[in-house]
């Protein structure tokens, strides 16, 4: 039983011993970038978590010195998550942009109506206009062939 409890002791020591001349350091640095992004009445939100990892062992050689000279092995790791990927669709810009078509439709509409009223009016402006042009060339026209008395009638060639 002795034995046993001092082979126990010796092998705590021993491996408290090896802990000792070895040295970790860890140094984790984390970011996370938030990306928003608005197109039309859609809002895109991403959202990406980006970790970086520097572990090192510090190394002292096993030779019993006070002031050991000492290297330090580091090893860089890099980490990407995608944290949120959502899209969410803006009910209120979407009605505004609803109202706004609505409101150019019918804007577009009573032109449409406008125009075709004034060029009726021009039409029937025109009309009126040709039909005096043609009474006043048939007034001009029966004026010109009255010939005075004793004169002869013109010929239509």
């Amino acid at each position: 039983m002795k034995r046993i409890v001092m082979s126990i002791a010796v092998a705590v020591f021993t491996f408290s011993a090896l802990q000792a001349q070895e040295n970790k350091t860890v140094r984790e640095e984390s970011t996370v970038k938030r990306v928003i992004t608005k197109e039309g009445s859609d809002v895109k939100i991403k959202e990406v978590k980006n970790t970086d990892t520097e572990s090192g062992v510090v190394v002292v050689k096993d030779n019993n010195q006070t002031n050991q000279e000492f290297k330090e092995t580091t090893k860089r790791d890099s980490d990407k998550k995608v944290l949120v990927d959502e899209v969410v669709v803006d009910r209120e810009n979407e009605a505004m942009i609803a109202a706004k078509k609505a409101q150019v439709q019918a804007q577009l509409e009573a032109s449409k109506k406008e125009q075709a009223a004034l060029a009726a009016k021009r039409k029937a402006e025109f009309e009126a206009k040709k039909a005096k042009m043609a009474q006043e060339l048939a007034e001009r026209r029966a004026q010109l062939e009255t010939r005075p008395k004793g004169m002869a009638k013109l010929d239509n060639d």
